[in-house]
């Protein structure tokens, strides 16, 4: 499969019928997962990194100093760093010459968290020549990213660290580097006169974007031309308002929109601006070279903090994966770096890179304390509450009889046409699922429908804000269990009247659970993410008013919002308010003192959570501010593997405080009676010292399923407490789900071939993935056949996708994937 954005449809494609193909690539310069193009963005045509077999800068500074990890930032702006530096720069201009001279053009470099150039070429068939050039250590396609507080401060004990340390002070002198859409600096929650513009800034990559610059948004940079479209603004200008939320709720000063007022956890910090999505409708995703050269830039910035709510869903292994490469030595040049761990979950191995990154603090999502909800009004019945999507104004009502969208279409779901006038003046009730948001919508419109209920499904229960793109029907969210209610409604009364209200008021709701939504692990290496959860549903937020078309557009400049793209800021401003009350630590302690501080996260029957869906729990950043403790690993992947296991693992304990401590151990489990055994139980440190405790675990004759815990190290002295959560998975083998990983394709030509229809993964109980045996594809109705099974597990773990041919007759082809005792069925349309 070739990179680039290729057409699925493909009527003259050379591949026998039947093949199974082992690899991505068919060809000599396919080297990497990045050519999965059909998925979440795809790559770009014709733009690649190479990569240098001479290490980056952080890599070379670090191997002077092995085991020095903490002192490595100390040492990037040293002189002995400038002459690797420059010597890194020679080379690239070395390199430069020769690619220009295979008329390709080199569109940046970047030095400090990889050692590489990005480039265009003339065709992707050119990519071998520079494969070959002396030098290259691998090429690989550029592929793109997708975008993934008011209450928070409360939930988080944020208020009681402010009291601690003093409003005016949380974050002060700390930078964040939001690496995201841009920023509104002009924004009023980011307006904080008192703030003086410090030593060497502003920055930014061109003079006329100081103008997005304050004294509180010390950098504009963008890098909009890296992008695959021609751009019609290549500012740092927010167009679309998702830089400029995450900004607010990491670091914005108090501010009070239309809802609420909203304060970000570390008020007093900076923030730097790395735009690295671009105008609505030209460049709605972000390149891996943009995201790498923003890291690389924020690095020499000296940023302290570094936020990524951003993702692929597809999350490569670690040596295919570039981002994560670049997260790692950011971490390892002293930057503490935050990622949201994506929305595809709330399904085992649904962990987004670049937070799979094991050095990233990855952030899921759990409820608010409230929300501000609009109404759906069954006349003469009962009022539900409901979740607004788009932008309807307040002011709308919208009334119609209702009309249940399963009695058109038997899966309810509205994903494919429906017919003409069918919903003429009514409101659908449509099933959550499937297809997206708007093709949902623009079904119903188009049917004549004057407004729409989504109802969430029976797997994933509560509402979401849905993101309608270009439906133009006033359209609300509801839960999985009132839209039955309703459903059963309309059956019990085919005259039914509902009114649609949109104006919003405050709701309370039981916070601290587990949102739907939220990015599960095990990781790509079976370790665990994400590492902490915090609030990511219903935050109101800061948002940018000068496009109308932006995603996060409002006039009034605030808006209410769901994602774990909004869990990480506040993660983020949480480790900035740290750093500036405790300095002198190293990242990975102010990662330890974030991670292992937190709380318990439930589900919404109350039952704990399990660990590759909550890490360690719930962020605290008030006992985070007070611990003496720091662990590492800050958490312990035993791995999977079979019914038995004798291995062993190493944590370090260290004293961070001033006083000496004594520590209490103890391994306990939560699911499965097995657990490792601490070497010590009881330890003594002074000030500053660290000791290893190890934990072995023998085992055998285990049942297949989950071994969970945590590690529970207690001061003596302080009373603080550290919990380092354990896992192990014994695999057994059985298929529990078939995973989809993407919206199967639902149209193609009669007669013609579609590869890869549909991108799946089957995983079992634990959430291991399970490549053998391979999934049987069978046709179910249609006259359509199945071209080829793809495992593509060396890239991606455990992905499979299928290459179907369509049946000579236009409508749906079906076709059904089993594994065990599972199925799933499938559809693709030919026209």
């Amino acid at each position: 499969m070739p990179p680039g954005n290729v057409e699925r449809d493909m009527a003259n494609s050379s591949e026998s019928a039947g093949s199974t193909r082992r690899g991505l690539f068919a060809t000599i310069f396919l080297l990497a997962l990045f050519v999965i193009s059909n998925l979440y963005g795809g790559t770009v045509p014709r733009r690649y990194i190479v990569e240098l077999e001479s290490g980056p800068l952080v890599e070379q500074m670090a191997e002077q100093m092995p085991g020095l990890r903490a002192r490595v930032a100390d040492r990037m702006r040293s002189s002995a760093a400038e002459a690797k530096r420059s010597a890194i720069r020679q080379e690239h201009g070395r390199l430069r010459q020769q690619i220009e001279q295979r008329q390709a053009r080199v569109l940046d470099t970047v030095e400090n968290v990889a050692n590489a150039m990005f480039v265009e070429v003339a065709a992707d068939t050119d990519v071998a020549q520079l494969r070959a050039m002396p030098g290259v250590k691998r090429v690989v396609p550029v592929r793109t990213f997708h975008l993934l507080m008011d209450r928070a401060v409360i939930l988080h004990k944020v208020v009681d660290a402010w009291n601690q340390v003093g409003q005016e002070k949380a974050g002060a002198g700390v930078k964040i580097a939001i690496i995201d859409t841009g920023v509104d600096a002009g924004h009023p929650a980011l307006q904080d006169s008192s703030l003086a513009m410090p030593g060497a800034f502003p920055r930014t990559n061109q003079e006329t974007d100081l103008a997005f610059t304050s004294s509180k948004v010390i950098v504009a940079r963008s890098y909009v031309s890296l992008l695959p479209a021609r751009d019609p603004d290549r500012s740092a200008r927010d167009r679309v308002g998702h830089g400029t939320a995450l900004a607010t709720v990491a670091a914005g000063m108090p501010a009070t929109g239309p809802l609420a007022t909203i304060t970000g956890v570390a008020p007093k910090a900076y923030i730097g601006s790395y735009k690295v999505f671009g105008t609505p409708g030209f460049n709605d995703n972000a390149s891996d070279d943009a995201i790498i050269k923003a890291i690389d830039d924020a690095v020499a910035d000296g940023m302290d903090v570094i936020n990524l709510s951003l993702g692929s869903d597809l999350a490569p292994r670690f040596n295919e994966d570039l981002d994560v490469q670049a997260v790692e030595r950011a971490t390892k040049a002293g930057v503490v770096v935050v990622a949201a761990a994506g929305n595809a979950g709330p399904d085992y191995t649904s962990i987004a890179s670049p937070s799979t990154a094991p050095s990233a603090i990855a952030v899921g999502a759990t409820t608010n304390d409230r929300t501000f909800s609009a109404a759906v009004e069954l006349v003469g019945w009962t009022s539900f509450r409901g979740m607004v999507g788009g932008s309807t104004e307040p002011s709308v009502t919208v009334t119609g009889p209702v009309a249940n969208v399963s009695d058109l279409d038997t899966t309810g779901l509205a994903c494919s046409a429906l017919p003409g006038g069918s919903l003429q003046g009514r409101i659908a009730v449509i099933l959550r699922g499937s297809c997206t948001f708007e093709t949902k919508l623009l079904n119903a419109q188009r049917a004549g429908a004057v407004g729409a209920v989504v109802h969430a499904a029976a797997d994933a229960p509560s509402p979401i804000s849905m993101a309608v793109g270009s439906a133009a029907i006033p359209a609300q969210m509801v839960s999985y269990d009132d839209g039955m209610a309703i459903k059963a409604r309309v059956s019990a009364q085919s005259d039914l009247v509902a009114v649609l209200r949109f104006a919003l008021s405050s709701v309370a709701m039981v916070p601290n659970r587990l949102a739907q939504f939220s990015g599960a692990g095990p990781n790509v290496d079976n370790g665990i993410k994400p590492d902490i959860m915090a609030v990511g549903s219903s935050i109101y937020v800061g948002a940018q008013s000068y496009d109308p078309n932006g995603d996060m557009y409002d006039a009034s400049g605030f808006v209410l919002v769901n994602g774990t793209s909004f869990s990480s800021p506040v993660v983020a401003g949480a480790v900035a308010l740290i750093k500036a009350a405790r300095p002198g630590l190293t990242a990975d302690q102010y990662r330890s003192l974030v991670i292992n501080s937190a709380g318990a996260v439930a589900s919404a029957n109350d039952t704990p959570v399990a660990i590759q869906k909550s890490g360690a729990g719930l962020l605290d950043v008030s006992a985070a501010l007070r611990t003496s403790i720091a662990a590492a690993p800050v958490s312990i992947g035993f791995g999977a593997g079979g019914t038995s296991l004798d291995t062993s693992r190493t944590l370090t304990i260290t004293n961070i405080s001033d006083k000496a401590e004594s520590y209490s151990i103890a391994a306990s489990p939560r699911a499965g009676t097995a657990a490792p055994v601490a070497s010590a139980s009881f330890l003594e440190l002074q000030p500053g010292a660290s000791a290893d405790i190890a934990l072995t675990w023998s085992a055998s004759g285990l049942a297949p399923g989950t071994y969970e815990g945590f590690v529970t190290i207690v001061s003596n002295v302080s009373g603080s407490q550290a919990n380092v959560p354990y896992w192990y998975a014994a695999a057994g083998g059985q298929a529990a789900k078939i995973r989809v990983l993407s919206s199967p394709t639902t149209i193609g030509r009669r007669n013609g071939v579609v590869s890869d229809a549909i991108f799946f993964r089957i995983i079992d109980p634990s959430g291991l993935a399970i490549v053998t045996p391979e999934p049987v594809v069978t046709t179910v109705s249609g006259g359509g056949s199945i071209r080829a099974v793809n495992n593509y597990d060396s890239e991606v773990p455990g992905l499979f996708s299928v290459d179907v041919q369509l049946g000579p007759v236009a409508g749906a082809n079906v076709f059904r994937i089993e594994s065990g005792s599972i199925s799933l069925e499938f559809s693709v349309a030919g026209r």
